[in-house]
């Protein structure tokens, strides 16, 4: 593994940790989105799997993005720098024994929600993946929304109105635009990944159970994957080679989605 940095978009530099398998290549990439409920996080949380799909012959890079702060919004600046990164990788992925033309795109949580965004919206400006998958991500930003108001504490901080800096009802477009779900359409289709628990308690599992629906509505091909012991957390805390482990549990049915979509 090694970290290298690139130009971000507004030209401040972004860092990956890249993980390259032996021999000349050039191989696929899976471009990982790491999460943190938008405020908090490092691409280091991810390692755990770009050692083991490396060792598969798959390029992985997790990326930078901006975290929000109280007073200082990331959005839309934190998909931005998820688009850099598409970006950087298709124009000089050559440089680095990676292949341009199949690069996917894996995101966790937070992570998940932008890399969801940035794959399927038409406003920030890079290449469309040719795979996405998502870990238990937020897809929804208005019902995540709703679902916070329900079971936190009317003195804690909400996270989604801390990254986009308004209340739902502030701006009700807002949430509709930096939402996933809202951006699907039937003209840019592509493979997609999602799999979630059923007892999650900081991310609704209906969140990605309605997204999956959303997409084959649309005609995307979508591969769901349901754990009913899963919370949440377990893909960064456990590597895929930690027994018995969610993500060992994982491991498989993700590797051979991405052999078919970006691979082959």
């Amino acid at each position: 593994m090694k970290t290298i940095s690139y130009p971000g978009a507004v030209g401040e530099p972004l860092q990956a940790d890249l993980h390259v398998p032996a021999g000349d290549g050039p191989f696929p990439l899976i471009l990982a989105v790491s999460g943190g409920g938008w405020v908090r996080g490092h691409r280091g949380a991810l390692n755990a799997w770009g050692r083991y799909l490396a060792e598969r012959d798959f390029a992985f890079a997790s990326i930078d993005y901006r975290r929000a702060t109280a007073g200082a919004p990331a959005y839309p600046g934190n998909a931005e720098d998820v688009a850099a990164g598409l970006r950087y990788f298709s124009d000089h992925g050559l440089g680095h024994r990676i292949d341009p033309q199949r690069i996917g795109v894996l995101g966790v949580s937070a992570g998940g929600h932008l890399g969801a965004l940035v794959s399927l919206s038409t406003a920030f400006n890079c290449p469309q993946p040719k795979a996405f998958a998502g870990i238990y991500g937020v897809y929804d930003l208005m019902a995540h929304w709703q679902a916070d108001q329900a079971v936190n504490s009317v003195t804690a901080p909400d996270k989604t109105e801390i990254m986009l800096g308004k209340r739902l009802f502030s701006d009700p477009l807002l949430y509709h635009m930096a939402s996933p779900l809202r951006q699907i359409t039937e003209t840019r289709s592509m493979p997609v990944f999602l799999c979630w628990g059923h007892v999650d308690r900081d991310v609704s599992p209906q969140q990605s159970s309605t997204f999956a629906d959303a997409l084959r509505q649309a005609g995307y091909p979508v591969t769901a994957l349901e754990f009913p012991d899963a919370g949440h957390l377990w893909f960064s805390e456990d590597g895929p080679d930690v027994a018995g482990s969610h993500s060992a549990r994982l491991a498989p049915s993700l590797l051979r989605f991405f052999e078919r979509s970006i691979k082959a």
